[in-house]
């Protein structure tokens, strides 16, 4: 790739590791800091109401998921004319939804709390809640096609400061509603505040990065609606699997089980998916970038950047991942206290499910840089095929864990399809790409992860017995272990080579120093 367009993945991924690590280190801290205020009932109603807004967002044809990729496409061509009618049709297109949605939930509110056994004593509360959820849900897409302005032009350290920003004050109001004593509903406001202050901030960004930017209704065509419209509705499909994949799971529990468990299956996940959440971070810069270069015609630098990013995705999340699983008791017992073990084999179920998922994640945004939707929404519908009646059978069947593992199988089986027909589309053979790819790092710490789990059972049972603190010690201890025997390996094999590592000489001297021991 040229050394331009590599200078923007790597600044942009930089910042993007800024944003996301601290809002992940936010959401660790504020979720048993919320639970003691609102109790484990009113965290799984929140958790609910999420859920719901999810699904009310797959009415609006995938329209948003073509944004960046046109936008980015448009500004690599100078096209702002076409850049124009894009945010204004989304723009248009989402105020109107919004309406829509609102309208919508008015009318069926109350069959869907009866239909998830929301408790009584909390229907008011979740009546409240969910309003407000679908009424930021519909305010904040209205602002979507401004923010791709800034993801499009590559300038994710402009909407990383922002998130940063706008976090502190939203991590006050948190403080604030609670501490005032209006729990559930205190968050929402919260939140509906947070949004405006957020939007508006977008809105203003967009114009000064790009002077070229108008706001008019001339701008609305029917043309390019078709246009984010054709595109998008493939994704949909994509984005629905990907919710099944997060959040049905919560919804089958409250079913067949209680809601009372939601909030166990909530924390387990939060865990699991925020392990999916670093490693793809290499990704989060890829899709303008990707996309530019599919516009200039460059196949062989995709394919090399495909190759290369998968590579480091596999060095980073097989020992990210490996230890979650194997660290699963000390994460809970450290994180939460006692009485959260039940969310121990969550975590390890969905561990190695989403394991799966990160390693095709450059293939996700390799297929929308190329527009070719119809390889991934197939990719989709096999995960929400074997999804839905996986999980639903193995819950009455083996109880509360029985519904990750149809999730984590499902997962497992999307991927490798995914993984194939891509493959396929770009004619490099996908056993030769694994091999040079994730294989060798996923092996190697699944036997340092399989050795470390077997000493700590032994050493935990028979000297201590857990309590938080101890749990802690163990967990750093493991994780440090867990490192220096990893690092180690890597010197001796060097799985980078002199091209991984380039970028940084200059920039960056001492991750380059850092790098080039593990460099051929």
């Amino acid at each position: 790739m040229a050394e331009h367009l590599s200078s923007k993945i790597v600044r942009n991924t930089i910042y993007n590791i800024i944003g996301r690590f601290w809002r992940i280190i936010v959401s660790l801290l504020l979720a048993p800091y919320i639970i003691s205020y609102i109790g484990v009932e009113r965290y799984g109603v929140w958790a609910i109401v999420g859920v719901l807004t999810g699904y009310f967002g797959l009415l609006d044809f995938g329209i948003s998921t073509s944004f960046v990729k046109y936008i980015s496409e448009y500004y690599a061509k100078k096209d702002y004319q076409k850049i124009n009618q894009v945010v204004n049709t989304g723009f248009i297109f989402y105020s109107v939804f919004a309406i829509f949605i609102i309208t919508a939930s008015v009318i069926v509110i109350n069959p869907l709390l009866d239909l998830f056994n929301i408790p009584l004593g909390l229907h008011n509360e979740a009546h409240f809640v969910f309003m407000m959820g679908i009424i930021i849900f519909g305010g904040s897409n209205t602002t979507m096609s401004f923010d791709a302005v800034q993801t499009g032009l590559q300038r994710m350290d402009i909407s990383n400061k922002i998130a940063l920003a706008v976090s502190g004050l939203q991590i006050a109001g948190i403080i604030l509603f609670l501490k005032a004593g209006y729990g559930l509903p205190g968050l929402m406001i919260n939140n509906m505040i947070i949004m405006a202050i957020n939007s508006t901030i977008s809105i203003i960004i967009s114009f000064k990065i790009m002077p070229e930017l108008r706001f008019h209704h001339i701008y609305f065509t029917k043309e390019m609606f078709k246009k984010l419209f054709s595109f998008g509705y493939k994704w949909q499909i994509v984005r629905a699997s990907i919710l099944f994949m997060v959040q049905a799971d919560k919804l089958f529990i409250t079913y067949f089980l209680s809601i009372g468990l939601v909030a166990f299956y909530h924390l387990a996940a939060v865990i699991a998916e925020t392990g999916t959440l670093i490693p793809l971070l290499l990704v989060s810069a890829l899709l303008p970038a990707f996309s530019e270069i599919d516009a200039k015609g460059e196949r062989s630098k995709l394919i090399e950047g495909y190759t290369r990013i998968t590579k480091y995705l596999g060095l980073i999340a097989s020992p990210l991942f490996i230890l979650i699983i194997i660290s699963a008791p000390q994460i809970m017992m450290s994180w939460m206290g006692p009485g959260y073990e039940r969310s121990v084999l969550i975590i390890q179920v969905l561990g190695v499910g989403w394991l799966c998922s990160v390693l095709g994640g450059v293939r996700s945004v390799v297929l929308q840089a190329i527009g070719k939707p119809g390889i991934e929404t197939r990719v989709g519908i096999i995960a929400v095929v074997m999804n839905i009646p996986l999980s639903i059978i193995f819950i009455l069947r083996f109880g509360f864990t029985g519904v990750a593992f149809g999730t984590s199988i499902a997962l497992l089986f999307s991927v490798l399809y995914g993984f194939r027909k891509l493959h396929q589309e770009l004619q490099i053979p996908l056993g030769v790409f694994i091999r040079n790819t994730f294989l060798k790092p996923l092996l190697l710490c699944i036997c340092i992860g399989l050795s470390l789990w077997i000493l700590t059972a032994l050493f935990q049972e028979t000297l201590f017995e857990p309590t938080r603190i101890w749990s802690l010690g163990v967990l750093v201890l493991k994780s440090t272990l867990f490192l220096i025997i990893y690092l180690m390996v890597l010197l001796y094999i060097k799985p980078l080579d002199y091209i991984d590592i380039i970028i940084y000489k200059g920039k960056m001297p001492f991750l380059y120093r850092f790098l080039s021991k593990f460099t051929k």
